[in-house]
């Protein structure tokens, strides 16, 4: 089966909403309006991550002494470390070295800050700190790695805007059905058509919205094992 495109699937939520013959185009700035509103709608999901699609693992390898790992679009300048769009939710974060695994404990920028023992240091990285800004992210890895790492990641990437050379392939179905219906309703508002938005839509919308969400990952904790922080193993086998 071909992938939906973004015409084909802007059409479809102007449908929704409109009386027309199904075999009546676009008119107008009808498609630029739908795509427009499509990209600010994505945009604001990223906001909390509820609302993006499933979470993804990333694995890139961490320098000695790297205090931070930046997270942001490809486009971006400097160029990120990890390129999958601005991290909208991290769910877990970990490193990895001589097949151990070290979970990473999630430190509030405000405790970090206001901690003179937060010094620089290296050794075993033992917690994340998330910085977020209006384009990226950036990760504080602390304490700096005193060798090399394999740092990972899970988590929700802001989605790139889509253009009209795009489809929709790249999201899950139930996903598609939610952002169908969505969009109808914002392009009803916008359009002036508010009374096409009915009851019977609200409801089908709804009931898209809580299948999409039974299907995300939204964890705003990263747990890790604190009984193991100062563990002598750990240390030996990392080197500090």
């Amino acid at each position: 089966m071909a992938a939906l495109t973004v015409l084909q699937f802007v059409t479809q939520s102007y449908r929704l909403i409109s009386a027309n013959n199904p075999t009546v185009p676009l008119h107008g700035n009808d498609f630029e309006q739908g795509i427009l509103l499509l990209n600010q709608l994505l945009d604001s999901y990223a906001s909390t991550g509820l609302l993006l699609t499933i979470a993804k693992e990333v694995r890139i390898p961490l320098s000695i002494g790297q205090e931070y790992v930046t997270v942001g679009p490809a486009d971006y300048l400097p160029t990120p470390n990890i390129t999958l769009g601005r991290l909208a939710n991290l769910d877990s974060a970990w490193v990895y070295l001589d097949g151990v695994t070290y979970p990473l404990i999630n430190k509030s920028r405000d405790e970090f800050l206001a901690s003179f023992k937060y010094g620089p240091l290296q050794g075993l990285p033992r917690f994340v700190i998330v910085y977020p800004d209006t384009d990226i992210v950036n990760l504080r890895i602390y304490p700096a790695p005193s060798q090399f790492f394999e740092f990972n990641i899970r988590g929700k990437f802001q989605l790139t805007d889509l253009t009209s050379a795009n489809d929709m392939s790249g999201l899950p179905g139930y996903y598609v059905r939610f952002l169908q219906f969505a969009l109808a309703k914002d392009i009803a508002m916008y359009k002036g058509r508010a009374a096409a938005w009915t009851p019977q839509l609200e409801e089908m919308l709804i009931a898209a919205q809580d299948k999409m969400e039974a299907a995300s990952e939204v964890n705003l904790t990263i747990t890790g094992d604190r009984a193991s922080l100062l563990n002598g193993s750990w240390r030996v086998r990392a080197g500090i």
